[in-house]
């Protein structure tokens, strides 16, 4: 089953993400990342991604100078690469949970690479999809996968709805 949340900015993908892990981690074999702000005097300075089932960690993306950039931050493509590295080992997972295909993700080859491989090879999936992004990657997502837009209203029930699905 592939599965794609996607959904206004703030609206909780990731806390949804988290959610799911949390819920089906000690039930089945549960791998991924989640991606989360990098906060400094209070205010957001950038992003870092977490692997889900280790204390793996790299920043993606940090305000300041450096190439490539989305908006006001440079995106880090050696961190993806790494990460795009240990997301190609995941093949013995029972459910893989990506957060984000988004913007700063998709600056990376290997990490678009990485994804499309994924895609091809894996069953279980769980995507978070930037809300308008028109890349290809992020395009295939929503057209081959079932596609839930995520309210402030549905989050709960989308989660719970989700971790019966996977807990098999």
């Amino acid at each position: 089953m592939k599965v794609a949340i996607t959904g206004v900015p703030g609206v909780g993908k990731t806390t949804a993400c988290l959610k799911i892990y949390s819920a089906l981690k000690d039930r089945i074999m549960v791998k991924g990342f989640v991606t989360s702000e990098i906060r400094e005097k209070g205010l957001r300075a950038g992003f870092v991604m977490m692997e889900l089932h280790t204390d793996f960690s790299e920043i993606l993306a940090k305000k300041g100078d450096g190439f490539p950039r989305v908006g006001k931050y440079a995106v880090f493509l050696e961190s993806l690469k790494k990460i795009s590295r240990r997301i190609e080992g995941y093949a013995d997972a029972d459910l893989v949970i990506i957060d984000e295909i988004g913007p700063m993700e998709l600056k990376s080859r290997s990490f678009v690479s990485a994804i499309s491989k994924l895609m091809d090879s894996h069953d279980n999936l769980i995507f978070t999809v930037h809300y308008g992004s028109s890349h290809p990657l992020a395009e295939r997502v929503r057209r081959e996968f079932e596609l839930f837009k995520l309210t402030r209203e549905n989050r709960n029930r989308v989660v719970k709805e989700l971790v019966m699905r996977f807990d098999h």
